[in-house]
Order: structure tokens, then sequence, then C-alpha cells
């Protein structure tokens, strides 16, 4: 079910990746107990059961490098807490994997997983201002700036072609 490509693979977490969880969850990296950690695998597994097509709850999924798949470089997916049918993009890269192309890979594999295994209608994101880079990815991965929030945060959409 994990999501591959040369440099990247979007992956769906198991109980077998506890000890890589425990390391990079939550997204300030500071360690987890093993407990934790297979709570959060526990919540993530439930959400993947949950979400079907035409609705997302949360996807969460490990980004890992294909030359290294065993590791976790940071985190990415959609939540659905605001909208079920048009979820939010988010990216959570370790620092060092920043600026190599990955947050780009990442928005156009999630905006695939979005239209093709969802059936979604479309997909939105922001980022603060000051976060040329996201900004950056999100554009390079497919979607579009449409306005910004009061404090001035670029808000971005993609649509599916799914009936958005």
């Amino acid at each position: 079910m994990d999501d591959r490509s040369k440099r990247l693979i979007l992956h769906y977490v198991t109980q077998e990746d506890v000890s890589e969880v425990a390391r990079t969850w939550p997204s300030d990296h500071r360690p987890v107990s093993e407990a934790e950690a297979r709570d959060v695998i526990s919540y993530m597994r439930g959400n993947y059961a949950r979400n079907t097509k035409g609705c997302v709850y949360h996807l969460c999924l490990a980004v890992c490098g294909a030359d290294d798949p065993r590791t976790i470089m940071g985190w990415c997916g959609l939540d659905g807490s605001r909208s079920h049918t048009e979820p939010e993009i988010f990216i959570l890269l370790d620092e060092a994997y920043r600026g190599q192309g990955y947050g780009t890979q990442c928005v156009k594999k999630l905006l695939r997983i979005a239209a093709d295994e969802f059936s979604l209608p479309g997909v939105h994101g922001g980022c603060a201002k000051e976060n040329i880079a996201s900004a950056r990815a999100m554009e390079k991965g497919g979607m579009r700036q449409y306005g910004t929030e009061d404090n001035g945060d670029p808000l971005f959409r993609f649509r599916t072609g799914n009936g958005g």
C-alpha cells in the first residue's frame, strides 16, 4: 500500500515501525516511549481504515527515502478535520532533508493519492508567509495560490477533476 518513486516512499506505518515512530514522533522530534509510539500507530491505522472514497478524516504517512526505506525522514498527509472532502495537506520534514525536492515530491504524491485513491474534489494547503520553501513546494507540486489569510499567509488549492 506504500506509494513509491525512485527517490521517495510514502509509508503507511505498521507496528513493525514502532522504533522509528518513537524516534521521530511528533514533529518536534523529541523521542517518545515505545508504548506511546504503539498508541500513535494504532491511531494512524484506525484512521487508515476510516478513510474512504470521497472522505478523508486523517491520513498520516511516514516519508522515507527509497535508498533507506526503514528511516523516517518526516511526516506528510491529508488532514480532514476542517473538511473530509477537501482536506488540508501537511508536510513535516526533518531539517536534514529540506531543500532537496522531497517536499515537492510529497505534494505531488499526496495530490495523486487524493485524486486516485480517495476521489476527492480538491485539496487545500497553506503556510506561513515567511516559509517560501513550503509555498514553492506546493506550487511546484501542482497547487495554485488562491488567496491569503488576514495575516498574509498564502492559501493554496488543487482541484483534482473529481467534481471540485
